[in-house]
């Protein structure tokens, strides 16, 4: 829910990728197997599926903003979020980078155990926690730049 004024199309618009892109982090969780799981190895395919997606949504989300979306928009209504939009672009590299080095390493896991599920859980929890950290740096800048109110609950 958007309360406020400013350009709601924008701001709907960077909502709808976040929603999206958390859906398929939740997707991509759940195919992690639990403790007591047999050892097979066949969650595999699937969590690589998912960190693929998460990567392919997030580098689509972070292109768009590189071609004068939404936080740009909010810099040029509020000059001074532009230390944060340039440590923002910087947090997008950097996670991109670590949801590739995240996928190298699932793809080197031959004969995957549940220990093995876990680790690479824990690794894609971290990621997830720094992409949750850099969506709330985006939602502060949108939400002074537009001067709107955005509840994320």
């Amino acid at each position: 829910m958007i309360s406020g004024s400013g350009d709601y199309a924008y701001v709907e618009h960077l909502l709808a990728e976040h929603r999206r892109l958390e859906q398929l982090i939740h997707r991509t969780l759940a195919t992690l197997p639990a403790w007591d799981a047999p050892s097979g190895g066949e969650w595999l395919p699937a969590i690589m599926d998912g960190l693929q997606a998460i990567r392919r949504e997030a580098a689509e989300h972070f292109r768009e903003e590189e071609m004068g979306g939404c936080l740009e928009e909010a810099v040029a209504h509020c000059p001074r979020l532009s230390s944060e939009l340039t440590r923002a672009e910087r947090e997008q590299r950097e996670l991109l980078a670590d949801l590739d080095e995240l996928i190298a390493r699932a793809g080197q896991l031959h004969a995957p155990s549940i220990r093995d599920a876990h680790i690479l859980g824990q690794e894609l929890r971290a990621v997830i926690h720094k992409l949750r950290s850099h969506e709330a740096t985006e939602n502060h800048i949108i939400e002074h730049g537009f001067a709107v109110s955005l509840d994320t609950a």
